[in-house]
């Protein structure tokens, strides 16, 4: 037996006990189990938030293209990819016509994480598959149409709809 320089006590060991470890090991993995779903559903949110102000931004870029230009711009959305690409026709606006070049403005690729449910040109059917196409116009105006994204939470969706006199969109949550 050892003892301290203060007398007769036995000298305490430093360090932890297993059972002071086990409880601090539980206290940590209670608040893991309590803290992980919550921060994997507001990465989550987010993810969805930025597609849908990358939409947002691509209208009014697309709108600022087809003013400065004076040409049409094409706003295609591959629902099957999940891409979103803009392009613009220079010369005489006519796809078909041999004059015209085609110039790739953006492509926007879709998250993983996300998924394009449906978009509805006008008062056209929603399309939840292929490619849909709707046009800026180089009077500052646009076709009007509605994109909904499904998040990877159940039921979680963001729906943009685009003003097809100021092209600007405008979000909202939907339930899917």
């Amino acid at each position: 037996m050892t003892t301290s320089a203060i007398g007769n006590r036995p000298a305490r060991r430093a360090g932890f006990t297993l059972i002071e470890l086990s409880i601090v090991l539980f206290i940590l993995a209670v608040i893991m189990a309590v803290s992980v779903p919550s921060f994997i559903r507001s990465y989550n949110a987010a993810i969805l938030n930025a597609t849908g102000r990358t939409v947002i931004t691509s209208c009014q870029f697309a709108k600022l293209n087809a003013v400065l230009r004076q040409q049409k711009v094409a706003f295609y959305i591959d629902m099957d990819n999940r891409k979103i690409s803009l392009r613009q026709f220079a010369g005489t606006n006519a796809p078909d016509s041999d004059e015209s070049s085609i110039l790739d403005l953006k492509t926007i690729e879709i998250s993983p994480r996300i998924g394009i449910a449906s978009v509805q040109i006008g008062d056209q059917p929603a399309e939840q598959k292929g490619q849909v196409e709707a046009t800026f116009y180089p009077n500052g105006t646009c076709d009007a149409f509605t994109v909904t994204f499904r998040g990877a939470e159940k039921g979680s969706g963001l729906a943009i709809m685009v003003d097809p006199v100021t092209c600007r969109g405008l979000p909202w949550v939907v339930k899917l």
